[in-house]
C-alpha cells in the first residue's frame, strides 16, 4: 500500500470563489434563450417505464435501456420490451450491459441474466451481502470474463459460473468499477484500488486535511488515456499515483454535486450525469442543460456515447434522452416566444433578429433572449412578411391591415383607402438590387420607389414571391404561373418545362441556375442558359414535395424548407442530387416550415420560420449524422401466415426469428420483408434500395421504405439485398439474404426427362402390347393349325396304315402264298424273296412315317424313347449289347414340332444303322443328358473298329446327319479313329416349352 499523500492545500481558499463563478457561468447559460435539442423517448414511444435506470449499446447498435418496469431494445425506430414474462428475473433493471458476443447482461435486485435473444440464462450471488449502495450496479463484459458490482462488492462470471472476487478494504462499500485491458480499477471509500497482472496497487485522493474523500459513482478511460472520475463533490482524475481534482485554469472542479454518471463524446466533452439535468465540459467551459434549455430537470442515472457518437442518457422519470450535437437549436414559446407559428424573419444587420408571428405580432431576439415589440394596434395583426431596408427601417406586410414601418421606435402605418392598394391583405415584401421594394398582395403587385407605390402588375392573382434574374428584371411568383417584369411591364414566364404547369411559391438564384419551390412537384433546378429543368422531389430523397422557401449556404448548398422537415440539397459531380434529410431527430422542431419564412445571416447560419417556432441552423458545429453499421432483416412472412413451418429451414435468428436455409414450397411464393438500418441518430434519414437477385429487375430507386413484398415469384433460387444510405454519406453493408422456392416436380428437368422417357416407354410397352397381341394372334392361329395339322396327320396316318400298311402286308402274305404252290427255280425264288425283302423294308419305313405322323409323338419323351426302342430292336438278334440310360419323366414336359422329331429321328436312326453294318462293335450305348439353359446332349457310343472321319465323310450318309444337326440348330460332333471305335455326340436346344 501506497503511503498517504501530501495534503492538496489551498483548496477551501479557492473553492468559494470557483463556485460563484461557476455558478455565474452555469446561470448565464441556462438563461440562454435557444433550446438545444435533446431527443426525448419515453413511454409514448414505446419505452417500457419512464424510470429509466442504464443504458448499453449492443455490437448491431441497439440501445438497451433498463428500468423500474423491465428491459427494452431500441432500434432507432421503436422500442421491443422484455419482463418477467419473458424470463426476466425482476423487472426492475439496475444494470445492462453487452458482450462482444451480442449477449445481453442485465443485473436486478433478484440477480444477473445473461440473455441471447431466445433464451436466460440467470447467475445467483453466492457470497450474500446486506449493505446496499444506493441501489446501483455496474456490469462490465470483458473478454471472457463479465465482472458484476452489486451491493458494493464485486463478482465475475467466467466458465459459466460466477463467483465472489475479493477485493482490498472494506467489503460492501464498492461504489464503481471499470474493466479494460490495463486491469479492474474497484473505487472504495477512502481509496481507489487497480487490479493489474494479479497484482493491486493503491491510489488515494489527494486532498486537503479536513475535506472527505468523494464517493466516486464512475470511472471513465477517456479517448487521450486517461483516467478520470465523477464523484458526489465532483470531477477527479488520475495524477501518476494519486487522484487529484480536475483543474479548469488551475482551479479545482470540487463543487458540481451529485455527480452520477460520466461519458465523454467524439468531440472530447465530458457529459455528467448530476440529480438536477447535466453538465458538458468542453475545454475550459462548462455548459448546464435542465428544463429550460431542452433537456430535464430529473436525475439523470446513466450517461453513454453510442458508436455513431450520440450521447445518451437515462432519467428518473422521463425516458432517456439523446444529444446528437448544436447545429441546429430552436426558439420556441419553452423559450420566451409567444406564438410558436412564425411565419417571417428579418436581421438588422448589427444584434437584432425579428421574429414574425401569426397570432402574437413581432419578438425581437437579441443577446440570447426574446422580447417583445409592442405593436401600436389591438388586436395584434397576423405578420406575414418582413423587410429590413438599407435605410434601416423594418417594414412590416400584415394581413388584413396593410403595411407598416419600424423605425426608431415608432411605427407608421400605409393601408387603403390612404393608399392606392389593392388590398390590405399582404403576403411578400422584397428588396432588389435597386432598392425598390416589392409588395405582393392576395391581389396583385406593387413597387415602392423614390418614396412612390406604383402598380406593377395588372393581373389580380396573389402573389407568393419575388426574385431579381437580371438588369431591371423582376421574377414573379403568382397563383396563376410565373410572370416577368422587364422594362415597366409584366408578362408570363414560359419556359416549356414541368415548371409552366407547377404551383410555384419561392425561389433563389444559384450562378445561373434559377431553383423554385412548388406546392405540386417538388424542387425544381433551371438552367436559364440551357433551358432545360431537372426535378428534385420525393423520387430523389425529399420527403415532401411541398416546398415552402429556400435559401443556399456559405458552401452554394441549397437548403429547403418543406412541408416535412428540413432538406440539404447538394448537386454531385455527376448532375445528380444528393438529399440530406433533418427531422425531429437531428433537432427540427418544427416539421412544417412556413412561406418565405428563411433568413440566411451574415456568419453563415440559417434561421427558419416554422409552425412550432424559429429553428436555428449553425454550420460547423460539431454534428453527429446517422453512420449505421449494420442492415438488420427484422421479419420474413409468407402472404397470409403469421408463422413459416420450420419444416421449410434449417434454423432461425434469435433476435428477429429469421428463418436460414429457407426453401419453401412453389405455391408459398407470396414473400414479404421488413429491414431496417440501425441507426440511433434518426432512422428517417436513412434512404434504401433493394433487388431481388434470381429475377430480371433493377435495383429500385432510393427511399424510406424498409419493407417490400414479391408476389408470385418463380421456382428457383434467389438472393435479396438491400443496401443504405445515409446522410454521412459513409456505406453499410448489403444485407444478402438467400432462400429458394422449391421448383414442382412436375416442372423439374428430371420430370420432363421422365416424362419424355415414360412417353417412350408407353410405346414401347403399346408397340410390345401390339406385337404380343399379333404373336398371341399367331400362335393360336399356330396352334389351331397345329391342331388342325395333328387332326390331319392323324388321319393321314390312318388312311396310310390302312392303305398302304394292309397292301404291303397283303404282297407279303400273297408271295408267301406263291411259294407255296408254285415250284420255283432258284431264280424265281430269288426274285420272290427280293419282294418279301423289299415289301418287309418298305413297311417298316411305313412305319417310322407313321409314327412320326402321329401328333402324340411329338413329345420329346416319346421321342427319345422311340429312339431307344429302334436301337433296342435293330441290335435284338445280334452279339452287340445296346444300351440306353438318361431316362427323365420331365421330358413329357417339352414337345418337338414334326421337323424337329424327324431330324433327330433319322440322325439317330443313321448312326445305329451304321453300327451294325460297318463298326463290328461289341458294346453300344446311348446316354442322354440335360443341361443348363434346356440344353439336350445325346451322346452314342460304340467299341467298334472306327472309321477314318475323312473318308467316311464322302459319303451322304454321315453329311446328311450334319444337315439334320443344323436343322436342329444343334452340334454334332463325331470322334472316331481307326481301331479306336466311334462317339457320336448330338447338342441342341429345346424350345420352349409349347
Amino acid at each position: 500500500m501506497r503511503e498517504h499523500a501530501k495534503k492538496y492545500t489551498g483548496h477551501y481558499a479557492v473553492l468559494h470563489y470557483m463556485a460563484i463563478v461557476c455558478l455565474c457561468v452555469l446561470g448565464s447559460t441556462a438563461a440562454h434563450a435557444q433550446k438545444y435539442h435533446f431527443h426525448n423517448l419515453t413511454v409514448e414511444d414505446g419505452l417500457v417505464q419512464s424510470q429509466a435506470t442504464c443504458l448499453a449499446q449492443d455490437k448491431t447498435g441497439h440501445l438497451w435501456v433498463g428500468t423500474f418496469g423491465g428491459l427494452s431494445r431500441y432500434d432507432g425506430r421503436g422500442f421491443t420490451n422484455y419482463t418477467v414474462n419473458d424470463g426476466l428475473l425482476h423487472n426492475t433493471v439496475r444494470a445492462v450491459a453487452a458482450d462482444k458476443a451480442g449477449n445481453i447482461w442485465i443485473g436486478g435486485i433478484e440477480g444477473l441474466s445473461c440473455f441471447n435473444g431466445k433464451t436466460f440464462k440467470h447467475y445467483r450471488k453466492q457470497v450474500q451481502v446486506t449493505r446496499d449502495l444506493n441501489n446501483t450496479q455496474q456490469i462490465i463484459p470483458l473478454g471472457d470474463t463479465t465482472w458484476w458490482r452489486v451491493q458494493g462488492d464485486v463478482f465475475c462470471v467466467t466458465g459459466g459460473s460466477i463467483k465472489y472476487f475479493p477485493t482490498p478494504g472494506e467489503s460492501g462499500v464498492a461504489s464503481a468499477i471499470m474493466a479494460d485491458s490495463n486491469g479492474l480499477w474497484v473505487a472504495k471509500k477512502t481509496a481507489v484500488y487497480h487490479y493489474h497482472k494479479r497484482c493491486w496497487d493503491t491510489l488515494y485522493f489527494l486532498l486537503d486535511s479536513t475535506e472527505v474523500p468523494p464517493i466516486i459513482h464512475k470511472i471513465l478511460r477517456r479517448n487521450d488515456g486517461s483516467i478520470w472520475m465523477a464523484g458526489t463533490y465532483g470531477i477527479y482524475q488520475v495524477a501518476e499515483s494519486y487522484i487529484v481534482p480536475h483543474t479548469i485554469n488551475s482551479e479545482p472542479l470540487t463543487f458540481l454535486p451529485g455527480i452520477s454518471s460520466a461519458a465523454e463524446d467524439n468531440n472530447g466533452s465530458i457529459w455528467l450525469g448530476t440529480g438536477n439535468g447535466a453538465i458538458s465540459i468542453i475545454g475550459s467551459s462548462i455548459f448546464y442543460y435542465n428544463k429550460r434549455n431542452g433537456l430535464t430537470d430529473n436525475n439523470i442515472n446513466d450517461a453513454i456515447k453510442d458508436a455513431e457518437g450520440n450521447i445518451w442518457m437515462a432519467s428518473d422519470g422521463q425516458g432517456v434522452f439523446r444529444f446528437s450535437g448544436t447545429q441546429f437549436t430552436g426558439l420556441d414559446e419553452a423559450a420566451g416566444l409567444p406564438s410558436a407559428q412564425v411565419m417571417a424573419l428579418a436581421y438588422n444587420g448589427v444584434d437584432s433578429l425579428f421574429i414574425g408571428t401569426y397570432d402574437a405580432g413581432i419578438h425581437i431576439f437579441q443577446n440570447g433572449k426574446v422580447r417583445a415589440l409592442p405593436f401600436p394596434s389591438a388586436p395584434v395583426p397576423a405578420i406575414m412578411t418582413l423587410c429590413y431596408t438599407p435605410d434601416q427601417r423594418l417594414w412590416i406586410g400584415t394581413r388584413g391591415r396593410g403595411l407598416w414601418t419600424y423605425d426608431n421606435g415608432s411605427f407608421r402605418q400605409y393601408a387603403k383607402p390612404e393608399q392606392p392598394f389593392p388590398s390590405n391583405y399582404i403576403n411578400r415584401l422584397y428588396i432588389d438590387t435597386f432598392n425598390r421594394m416589392w409588395i405582393g398582395f392576395t391581389n396583385g403587385t406593387m413597387v415602392l420607389e423614390d418614396g412612390m407605390f406604383k402598380m406593377a402588375d395588372t393581373n389580380t392573382s396573389p402573389v407568393y414571391s419575388f426574385l431579381t434574374i437580371g438588369y431591371d428584371s423582376t421574377l414573379i411568383a403568382t397563383e396563376g404561373g410565373l410572370r416577368l417584369f422587364h422594362a415597366g411591364e409584366a408578362t408570363p414566364f414560359r419556359t416549356g418545362t414541368v415548371i409552366d404547369n407547377s404551383a410555384i411559391q419561392c425561389f433563389i438564384m444559384r450562378g445561373r441556375e434559377l431553383w423554385l419551390g412548388s406546392s405540386d412537384n417538388g424542387l425544381i433546378r433551371y438552367d436559364l442558359g440551357a433551358g432545360k429543368a431537372q426535378l428534385i422531389n420525393k423520387s430523389q430523397g425529399m420527403r415532401s414535395d411541398f416546398i415552402y422557401n429556400i435559401v443556399t449556404d456559405e458552401e452554394n448548398n441549397v437548403w429547403v424548407g418543406t412541408g416535412f422537415g428540413i432538406h440539404k440539397v447538394q448537386i454531385k459531380a455527376n448532375g445528380e442530387p444528393l438529399v440530406t434529410f433533418y427531422g425531429k431527430a437531428q433537432g427540427i422542431s418544427g416539421m412544417e416550415s412556413n412561406i418565405n419564412s428563411v433568413l440566411k445571416m451574415p456568419d453563415g447560419s440559417i434561421w427558419f420560420g416554422t409552425t412550432n417556432g424559429a429553428l436555428h441552423y449553425t454550420p460547423n458545429t460539431p454534428a453527429v449524422s446517422a453512420s449505421p453499421a449494420y442492415i438488420i432483416l427484422q421479419s420474413v412472412k409468407i402472404a397470409g401466415e403469421n408463422v413459416i413451418d420450420p419444416r421449410w429451414y434449417d434454423s432461425s435468428d434469435n433476435w428477429y426469428s429469421i428463418p436460414y436455409g429457407l426453401s419453401l414450397p412453389y405455391k408459398k411464393n407470396n414473400i414479404a420483408f421488413t429491414f431496417q438500418a440501425v441507426t440511433l441518430s434518426g432512422a428517417q434519414q436513412a434512404l434504401y434500395r433493394y433487388r431481388m437477385e434470381g429475377l430480371d429487375a433493377p435495383w429500385s430507386d432510393w427511399s424510406t421504405n424498409n419493407s417490400v413484398t414479391y408476389s408470385a415469384l418463380p421456382p428457383g433460387k434467389y438472393t435479396f439485398r438491400v443496401q443504405c444510405r445515409s446522410n454521412a454519406g459513409a456505406g453499410t453493408p448489403d444485407l444478402v439474404y438467400h432462400f429458394e422456392i422449391i421448383t414442382p416436380f412436375q416442372q423439374t428437368t428430371w420430370f420432363r426427362l421422365s416424362v419424355i422417357l415414360a412417353c417412350i416407354l408407353a410405346g414401347i410397352l403399346l408397340q410390345y402390347s401390339y406385337n404380343r397381341r399379333k404373336q398371341e394372334r399367331l400362335r393360336l392361329l399356330a396352334k389351331l393349325r397345329a391342331e388342325e395339322q395333328g387332326k390331319v396327320r392323324t388321319r393321314t396316318a390312318e388312311d396310310f396304315h390302312d392303305e398302304i400298311g394292309n397292301k404291303l402286308t397283303r404282297i407279303n402274305v400273297l408271295t408267301n402264298v406263291l411259294k407255296s404252290k408254285v415250284e420255283l427255280s432258284p431264280e424265281t425264288s430269288r426274285i420272290l424273296g427280293q419282294i418279301q425283302d423289299n415289301t418287309s423294308q418298305l413297311y417298316s419305313g411305313t412305319r417310322d412315317i407313321l409314327w412320326s405322323l402321329k401328333p402324340s409323338n411329338d413329345v420329346l419323351y416319346e421321342i427319345l424313347h422311340r429312339i431307344r426302342d429302334l436301337g433296342t430292336e435293330l441290335f435284338q438278334d445280334t452279339d452287340i449289347q445296346f444300351s440306353f440310360t438318361g431316362t427323365d419323366e420331365k421330358w413329357n414336359n417339352y414337345r418337338l414340332d414334326m421337323e424337329m422329331s424327324r431330324n433327330l429321328t433319322m440322325i439317330f436312326k443313321e448312326a445305329l444303322n451304321n453300327c451294325l453294318k460297318y463298326a463290328d462293335a461289341k458294346n453300344v450305348s446311348m446316354d442322354v443328358h440335360w443341361k443348363q439353359r434346356n440344353v439336350l446332349q445325346i451322346v452314342l457310343r460304340d467299341d467298334g473298329k472306327g472309321f477314318d472321319t475323312q473318308i467316311a465323310y464322302k459319303g451322304n450318309g454321315l453329311t446328311n446327319m450334319h444337315n439334320r444337326a443344323e436343322r436342329l440348330k444343334g452340334k454334332l460332333y463325331i470322334d472316331s479313329k481307326p481301331g479306336k471305335g466311334t462317339i457320336i455326340s448330338l447338342t441342341f436346344k429345346i424350345p420352349p416349352n409349347r
